[in-house]
């Protein structure tokens, strides 16, 4: 059982997963206030909706977001959501975020959201696991939606799961395209939607497969894996025709939409 909270914060990138943490959230725990930041150009309109008390702000800001979920009395908060990764070096940092951003060794988006998450702490805000109250959306091992794998498929899955692994443990992505044994694409800064075109192009749309997983000393605060109906959008145009997930560490947003994208369009979507 998630713990009372009498106010929880939220800050949210974009996609489908901020309001959908924020309805989970009302459900389990409807006496709770919801503060939410949100950024320009990033997150959802929904999600402002959605919150008891909400405040948009530029990507970079540190000083008056905090501020703002301080004032409201967050002691509590979460980081859900990405950040477009060109934003992340398009940044409008404060002061603040100058200083911390200068003593980075390395900028990506462990070390930049590690850096904003350390910063909340500093000022009383706990960082919580960005699947707090999401704990419904991970899904378990075996077949989500769509045909059951083949015999090929599933050694592609194996497969692409163990070098997906091997990248993110290197800190490069956490997602590859591969066909019949071959790595095609891995994912790198440009995000795993370019990666999905990338490899469905090299692999000419035919018998090819996404897997996708959480680092092996993942931090659960923030950049948690995801598939939603977006994410199926994009394999439908590349011709990706499997997807591989790691059970219980990958979210599975809008379950109903992923469901019948997946079944129209005969793209096996599994748990591994």
């Amino acid at each position: 059982m998630e713990p009372m909270r009498s106010t929880f914060g939220i800050v949210a990138g974009n996609g489908a997963y901020p309001a959908t943490l924020i309805r989970a959230a009302r459900r389990q725990a409807p006496q709770t206030k919801i503060v939410g930041i949100g950024f320009r150009g990033e997150t959802r309109d929904e999600v402002a909706n959605l919150c008891d008390e909400f405040e948009w702000f530029h990507v970079g800001q540190l000083v008056k977001p905090l501020q703002f979920m301080l004032r409201h009395g967050v002691s509590e908060a979460v980081m859900v959501g990405q950040i477009d990764p060109s934003n992340l070096f398009n940044l409008r940092p404060d002061l603040r975020a100058l200083v911390l951003l200068a003593k980075l060794n390395r900028r990506n988006a462990e070390t930049i959201f590690g850096m904003v998450a350390d910063e909340a702490e500093r000022k009383g805000i706990h960082v919580l696991p960005a699947t707090t109250y999401m704990e419904e959306f991970l899904p378990s091992s075996g077949p989500i939606a769509g045909p059951q794998p083949n015999a090929r498929q599933m050694e592609d899955a194996r497969y692409g799961i163990a070098i997906a692994k091997e990248i993110s443990r290197l800190d490069i992505g956490q997602s590859v395209i591969v066909r019949h044994g071959t790595v095609l694409a891995v994912e790198g800064y440009e995000g795993t939607n370019a990666c999905i075109r990338r490899g469905g192009e090299l692999g000419h749309s035919k018998h090819v497969t996404l897997a996708k997983v959480a680092k092996p000393n993942h931090d659960m605060r923030f950049d948690v894996p995801c598939v939603g109906a977006s994410t199926i959008e994009t394999c439908i145009s590349a011709g990706i025709e499997q997807i591989a997930v790691e059970a219980c560490r990958t979210l599975l947003l809008e379950e109903e939409q992923v469901r019948e994208l997946c079944r129209k369009h005969k793209i096996a979507l599994h748990a591994l």
